[in-house]
């Protein structure tokens, strides 16, 4: 009995081995593979972190929208004061070195920043050179038809220029358009020297004593075109002064300032005032450029009833000098309107004294 019972227990004992004997070897091998597989997942974890990264970085598709649906807009925020439009109507500090701005009409000065910083006047330096010649013609030392010869050191004036040759007969409107339109340095020298009787320093003695009698009290010129010379400076408040007395004794000279073009032996120059044709209502006056000042302008635009004069120094560059000054006449012919349509006054920036002296 014993002994059937101890066959009976191996017998069982066996079939038990060969049962579990094949899923221990697949254990094994499982636990082998399972090591296999956590060493390679080990060794993929820096590649699907790259890919991942890369995926992150990389912009989402963008969604088709589904037909017969329209994707909703979001309101644009309102942006108070932006042009002045909302609050009160102030003028923010331009990036530029020096301005001012005046309406002429009232005599209201409505804008300066940093009026007196004296800077290099570049070819603004023509519009006094212009009004001494203007001057000339009103006192019936010259007439507008008078031919002139060029000199010889006219002809060697660098920078923007009409091209003259010496010896040269030009007719003194000519001249006055190349000075006014294309900024013409060679122009500027022949008047000089023919208003003279070629004594160019003379006129140079004229134009510092016309610019102490219009009260252009903190300015210098050497010479009458704007071109580089020490010590040759003006300020904002000075070419107000000068603009102003220039428009209000000779208002015809903007038919010349507003052209846009001007043609002298056969080669067209344009004119660099770029508010030209593009702001409503500018018809002038003039702009300049040297290294030592940046981009310079004095502008002026009439509306209605209202001419504003706005002069603006120190401009980094074309750009800047044209949004600058169209900023400044924007906030001007509102000031203008919100005063005329009887509504509460303006806070005007600096308005603390009379721009402008006109005397002769």
């Amino acid at each position: 009995m014993q002994k059937t019972s101890r066959a009976l227990f191996a017998a069982i004992v066996a079939v038990i081995a060969l049962v579990l004997a094949p899923l221990a070897g697949d254990g094994a091998a499982l636990a082998k593979k399972a090591e296999h597989t956590a060493k390679d997942s080990a060794k993929a974890k820096p590649a699907a972190k790259k890919v991942a990264a890369k995926k992150a970085a990389a912009p989402a598709p963008a969604k088709k929208a589904r037909k017969g649906r329209k994707k909703a807009v979001a309101p644009a925020p309102v942006e108070e004061n932006e042009e002045g439009d909302i609050g009160v109507c102030t003028v923010p500090t331009l990036t530029v070195k020096s301005a001012m701005l005046w309406n002429m009409t009232t005599g209201e000065l409505l804008y300066e920043q940093n009026p007196d910083v004296q800077i290099a006047p570049a070819s603004l330096t023509k519009i006094l050179t212009l009004y001494i010649i203007f001057d000339a013609i009103r006192q019936g030392k010259l007439r507008p038809w008078d031919v002139v010869e060029v000199p010889e050191r006219a002809a060697t004036q660098g920078g923007s220029n009409m091209r003259l040759r010496r010896g040269e007969q030009i007719k003194v409107t000519e001249l006055i358009k190349g000075i006014a339109v294309a900024s013409a340095n060679d122009a500027c020298w022949t008047m000089a020297d023919h208003l003279e009787n070629g004594n160019v320093d003379a006129f140079i003695s004229l134009m510092n004593d016309t610019a102490k009698r219009l009260g252009m009290s903190n300015s210098h010129f050497m010479n009458p075109n704007g071109l580089p010379a020490d010590g040759q400076l003006v300020t904002a408040r000075d070419m107000l002064r000068l603009a102003a007395a220039y428009l209000e004794q000779f208002p015809k000279a903007l038919t010349i300032h507003s052209m846009q073009y001007f043609t002298h032996n056969n080669r067209q120059r344009h004119n660099a005032n770029s508010l030209l044709g593009r702001y409503e209502g500018v018809d002038g006056l003039k702009t300049g450029f040297v290294c030592s000042s940046g981009y310079n302008i004095v502008a002026t635009a009439k509306r209605g009833d209202t001419r504003l004069i706005a002069v603006v120094l120190g401009s980094r560059n074309p750009r800047v000098r044209e949004r600058e000054t169209a900023k400044l006449l924007d906030k001007g012919f509102k000031i203008v309107a919100a005063e005329k349509a009887g509504g509460k006054p303006p806070v005007l920036a600096g308005a603390t004294q009379p721009a402008v002296q006109t005397q002769q």
